[in-house]
């Protein structure tokens, strides 16, 4: 994660939030002088009870407010390759940079495409969502590619880290987290997919909840199932740097 150690005064913003796992989480490990903004497009899910200094807000990461600028010490994003197409990911990564702090940093968490291949509903799910991830023109391997586009933007301090977790009840709790986790992403394109027909490749609705659940159980039964995950960060450069490089 990116190397950075919070204190009094600072803010951290939470892009693509979600429920506020992560945020709610990381709130209670720093003092009530750091403060949070959580943002998503859909705030039906944002949680009811949460501490003082979280707020939470219905905003999107292309667009987000132009009082922010120059704000944070720390942005994370999570998981968005499937809601971003090229372009928003541009608007994305040059509102990150507005709005982060002279010397703050973003991290950024991106899965892969598609679920491990392990059998033949695993296989099934993975042709269903590469049609939709075609139809609607996301970046599915954005992962792969943030590292240059940070650089493109004016980032500094760029790295890059990708490591294979488990995915499945028989790598115990962490795999079972995460096989919860990917359910309930891909539960939630059913919108999309259906919106588009299906593709030809899945007729109704509760077809793709069954699908959904001989995918979590093929996955349970393992062993050796794994999903890549990159952790990218990068920081903004510190002002004093930026006037240093006028000068030269």
């Amino acid at each position: 994660m990116a190397p950075i150690s919070l204190g009094p005064g600072d803010k951290v913003l939470d892009s693509g939030t979600g429920s506020g796992a992560w945020v709610l989480s990381l709130a209670k490990e720093v003092p009530l002088s750091v403060s949070f903004a959580a943002i998503d497009i859909q705030s039906k899910i944002f949680p009811k009870l949460f501490p003082t200094n979280v707020f939470f807000h219905h905003h999107s990461v292309t667009d987000l407010p132009g009082e922010w600028a120059n704000s944070y010490s720390l942005i994370n994003q999570r998981v968005l390759y499937a809601a971003l197409t090229e372009s928003q990911w541009d608007c994305a990564l040059v509102e990150t940079h507005r709005v982060l702090a002279p010397g703050g940093w973003v991290q950024l968490i991106e899965g892969s495409e598609i679920p491990p291949h392990t059998g033949p509903y695993s296989e099934r799910i993975g042709k269903i969502l590469a049609k939709l991830y075609g139809h609607k023109g996301l970046v599915i391997d954005v992962a792969k590619r943030l590292p240059d586009m940070l650089t493109r933007e004016g980032f500094i301090n760029v790295h890059s880290e990708t490591r294979a977790l488990p995915v499945g009840a028989w790598a115990g709790t962490d795999g079972t987290e995460l096989r919860d986790n990917l359910a309930t992403v891909y539960s939630a394109m059913r919108g999309p997919i259906f919106e588009a027909g299906g593709f030809g490749l899945v007729s109704s609705e509760q077809e793709y909840d069954d699908l959904l659940i001989d995918l979590t159980k093929e996955w349970d039964d393992g062993p050796d199932v794994f999903e890549d995950w990159t952790v990218v960060y990068a920081q903004k450069v510190h002002n004093h740097i930026a006037s240093i490089a006028k000068l030269g």
